[in-house]
């Protein structure tokens, strides 16, 4: 149908143009969305999942609190991963937003994350504490009592914090 006035064309093709962003956007989720399930399902490494690439600090001194895991993660290593980020976030908003503490998930089975597994001796999924002075690693501490304090959320949190505390306070 054409506009008398124009004589250009309109109808559908027009509301098809303005939702066409939009459309887009959304095939464009969905295939992320299945691009994700897939590399799920088939154990492939996907985007979020790409090596953790070392970056050195500007800071003279920084706390890097580093939860590992592998691509099969069960219920009780998603909740350590879940009580861990929760006791820092609450605890340390602060020096997490100034950089003085990093929060960091790595896949240990992702290609150029291996090194990880020598470097702090990981044996399971775990939750680790590495006190960086001028950009190297001067101690780390795997905090394994995570495991024994699942059950008591709040025993748990605070012994996160305690560490976290005590990383934050030191200086190699």
């Amino acid at each position: 149908m054409r506009d008398a006035g124009t004589g250009r064309r309109r109808g559908p093709g027009r509301r098809f143009a303005a939702l066409l962003p939009t459309l887009l956007v959304i095939a464009v989720g969905l295939g992320l969305l299945h691009a994700r399930s897939l590399a799920q399902a088939t154990g492939k490494e996907t985007v979020a999942d790409a090596p953790t690439i070392m970056t050195p600090s500007v800071r003279p001194h920084r706390v890097i609190a580093y939860y590992f895991h592998t691509t099969y993660r069960c219920a009780s290593c998603r909740a350590i991963e879940a009580y861990s980020r929760e006791a820092i976030e609450t605890a340390f908003a602060d020096q997490l937003k100034d950089g003085r503490l990093v929060w960091r998930t790595v896949n240990t089975e992702v290609k150029g994350n291996e090194h990880f597994v020598k470097d702090y001796n990981l044996y399971t999924k775990s939750l680790v504490l590495v006190n960086e002075v001028r950009g190297k690693p001067a101690q780390w501490k795997n905090l394994e009592r995570v495991w024994q304090l699942l059950q008591d959320k709040t025993k748990f949190l605070r012994y996160v914090q305690d560490e976290t505390r005590a990383y934050l306070s030191a200086r190699s």
